[in-house]
């Protein structure tokens, strides 16, 4: 009976925590998400009140989500239209919640592009001391305030500025040390005569120019599919589009957009406070339209194009240089390729919508320093100045390299006996502008090496044919050919770039070594009759020699009998 009971107990404990469950651990799409949740957005929804984003929100393929309200994004707040998502910004708004910000001057002194701040005191019936704050660590040391031409410097973290009563509205603008950076916090701060003051924490509300952003983004947007806005605001983000940004409406803070070469760009939009000096940054396939869009200043422009950019080289010993490389345009340090033959460039601009309208487009140069390799290595160096295209990867051409293709090798005759060498003749044509000293190396058709003493060798400089003469001895009987190409440089990393690439020769007739006659021959009888003749003449002369020999011993004798025949008769 107790089993029973508990049985139940659970079994209804288990209901009501399943008819909880979906209450507890799901968000609603149906509005923002908060305390830092993640809500994916699926299907169409509408958020039509105002409120706070706390989180992430991520629109899926086929889904819309359409704002139409004004909501207030936390830092660290993200949005994810995913490839084939929608979101419509609909006379609605994406503020960050923090309205703090920084403001950077752009290091111009020239009257008419100085970073510049506009007070209106016209309406005010009292005077009033305009303070103006250093960022968070930083000064104002080295920097003058200028209003209506009089210039007044600053010093340590605040500086005031004073305006009568009824005052005409006017700018203050400023100059400085180009190596030093003024930092302006957002705060102004107004303090009237009459005893009252005001503090303004954000310059957004009141017109300033040629200024950057020096603090980051708050909250991010990332478009991959599309984002749609009419009448549309956003403040504070930082906004990537891999997709389409199709947006009428206004920016602040906002920019520059970040947009890949399959990005379309299309804005119709007031654009303000960016975090660069240009207010899209594009690849060079972007798409950009953004005629009716509107920029403050004449030093933040509407958009940059930036290249990341390799090229690829056929050796691996080369060192190159770039000029009117960029914006503004300069020479580049010299730049070596690594052992794959590719050269890294530096990031680029590659073009520039000025905030006037007008369109700057570069036109950089690749200036050769240094191009070595095994076929030159005496020579002049390979390789010419081009232009550098504007292309992610480069192959880099140039008339002044070899191109080499062998149109023969030819035998001096078509048969030949094994016992002796066969003079061939190799012609090779160098149809490239760039000299070449080389090298063959010749193969049997079973891969061995041939004999053909060594490696033949010659120069051929660019637009020319030569032929070099080699010999080539054969150990076999038999029709063969031999196959001979052009050593290619250690330095190569393309292979048969610099063409050379192997031929085989004509076809040759090896015989049999010719076969001596049998018997000794004429020669062989020779020799064994001067070497009987030269034995006979030592033998005679060995006779004559002893008959001398005895003859003389025998006059001995006889001497010495006479000898002693006299003494005895005495």
């Amino acid at each position: 009976m107790k089993k029973t009971i508990m049985r139940s107990y659970l079994l209804f404990l288990m209901l009501i925590l399943m008819g909880f469950s979906p209450i507890v651990s799901s968000v609603s799409a149906s509005e923002p998400p908060d305390g830092g949740a993640s809500i994916t957005i699926t299907g169409d929804h509408t958020w039509s009140q105002d409120d706070t984003l706390n989180g992430s929100v991520i629109v899926s393929s086929g889904a819309t989500l359409t704002i139409q309200s004004e909501l207030t994004v936390s830092d660290g707040s993200q949005i994810i239209v995913e490839e084939g998502g929608t979101m419509e910004i609909d006379q609605g708004k994406l503020i960050a919640e923090k309205n703090d910000a920084a403001y950077e001057w752009m290091r111009n002194n020239d009257a008419g592009s100085r970073s510049r701040l506009f007070i209106d005191n016209s309406s005010t019936e009292v005077g009033v001391i305009v303070t103006l704050h250093a960022y968070e660590g930083t000064f104002l040391d080295g920097f003058n305030a200028i209003v209506d031409d009089i210039s007044t410097p600053m010093s340590g973290t605040q500086h005031n500025i004073s305006f009568q009563a009824e005052s005409d509205s006017t700018w203050i603008e400023f100059t400085g040390i180009q190596s030093l950076n003024l930092i302006l916090d957002s705060l102004l701060t107004f303090e009237y005569e009459d005893g009252t003051s005001m503090n303004l924490e954000n310059w957004g509300t009141i017109p300033h120019e040629n200024w950057m952003m020096a603090t980051e983004k708050h909250f991010e947007i990332n478009i991959l599919g599309e984002i749609i806005g009419s009448n549309a605001s956003i403040v504070g983000a930082e906004i990537t589009v891999d997709g389409t940004m199709n947006l009428n409406g206004f920016l602040s803070q906002s920019t520059p957009i970040l947009a890949s070469d399959d990005a379309q760009i299309r804005l119709e939009a007031d654009m303000m406070d960016s975090r660069d000096d240009h207010h899209v940054t594009a690849g060079i396939m972007t798409t950009l339209e953004l005629q009716g869009s509107i920029v403050q200043g004449n030093l933040v422009d509407y958009w940059e194009r930036q290249l990341e950019q390799k090229i690829q080289f056929r050796a691996n010993e080369v060192i190159a240089s770039m000029t009117d490389f960029g914006y503004p345009p300069e020479t580049t340090n010299p730049i070596p390729v690594d052992a794959n033959g590719l050269m890294t460039l530096p990031k680029r601009t590659v073009e520039i919508g000025f905030s006037d309208g007008t369109i700057w487009n570069e036109q950089a140069t690749i200036v050769i320093n240094s191009y070595k390799t095994a076929w030159n290595a005496q020579l002049s160096p390979y390789g010419s100045n081009e232009p550098l295209p504007i292309e992610s990867l480069t192959n880099y051409t140039s008339s002044n390299l070899p191109i080499l293709s062998i149109d023969s090798i030819t035998p001096e005759q078509e048969t030949n006996s094994i016992d002796s060498r066969i003079k061939m003749n190799a012609t090779i044509t160098n149809s490239g502008e760039g000299d070449a000293r080389i090298a063959l190396e010749c193969f049997l058709g079973n891969g061995s090496v041939a004999d053909v003493g060594g490696y033949p060798i010659l120069e051929i400089p660019g637009g020319e044919t030569h032929s070099v003469e080699f010999n080539w001895n054969m150990f076999e009987p038999g029709n063969t050919t031999i196959n001979c190409g052009v050593i290619q440089p250690s330095q190569l990393v393309i292979a048969g770039s610099y063409g050379g690439e192997p031929v085989d020769s004509d076809v040759v007739m090896w015989t049999a070594a010719i076969q001596q006659e049998s018997g000794l021959g004429v020669l062989p009888i020779i020799v064994v009759v001067f070497i009987l003749l030269v034995g006979a003449g030592i033998w005679i002369l060995q006779v004559s020699t002893s008959s001398a020999n005895a003859r003389d011993e025998e006059k001995k004798e006889r001497s010495s009998e006479l000898s002693e025949y006299e003494d005895v008769n005495e």
